[in-house]
């Protein structure tokens, strides 16, 4: 990450770990070959998990203020979990998505993590949309087509199967 401490002076350490945890589990999903993440021409401009890490500052805050993902960063608000909150809304554009939409958990780490997907899934749009062969025409809408598709990827591969876990369990 770029830098070493984006952590608001009232999140704890363990929070802010978690956060980053997440983070890093999103990037190194997306990165994987098959999702092609700045793979415009070949696919030796595809970017890697070791460089994007580097371009990604996470921070994090406790205000009960929104969250923020843009080219640069993440800036995750951690109030719902330290209140225990098991759910993530989405927008009323894709709420009803059986895959990107509402998350209804049986645990707060669940719903932050859903937070911190969504949040990386605009991350990665903003930063390598517009080189990514799939994404670069319709990189630029915020919670577009191109979104859509890399917030896809990430709950049906890192969120929503931690969901399917807790159900079957139950």
């Amino acid at each position: 990450m770029k830098k070493a401490n984006g952590r608001g002076a009232n999140v704890t350490a363990a929070e802010h770990a978690l956060v980053v945890k997440f983070a890093k589990r999103c990037l190194r999903e997306i990165c994987k070959k098959e999702h092609e993440i700045g793979a415009m021409f070949n696919e030796a401009n595809q970017i890697s998990y070791a460089e994007a890490v580097t371009w990604l500052e996470v921070k994090t805050k406790c205000r009960g203020q929104r969250s923020y993902g843009g080219a640069r960063d993440i800036s995750i608000d951690v109030s719902g979990y330290r209140a225990g909150r098991c759910w993530h809304g989405e927008y009323p554009t894709f709420r009803d998505d059986p895959v990107i939409g509402d998350v209804f958990a049986d645990n707060p780490e669940v719903a932050l993590f859903a937070k911190v997907a969504h949040e990386v899934a605009h991350h990665v749009q903003m930063r390598y949309g517009r080189s990514t062969r799939y994404l670069a025409k319709t990189w630029r809408k915020p919670h577009g087509e191109a979104f859509q598709t890399i917030y896809r990827e990430l709950r049906r591969a890192l969120v929503n199967p931690l969901i399917e876990e807790a159900k079957e369990a139950a």
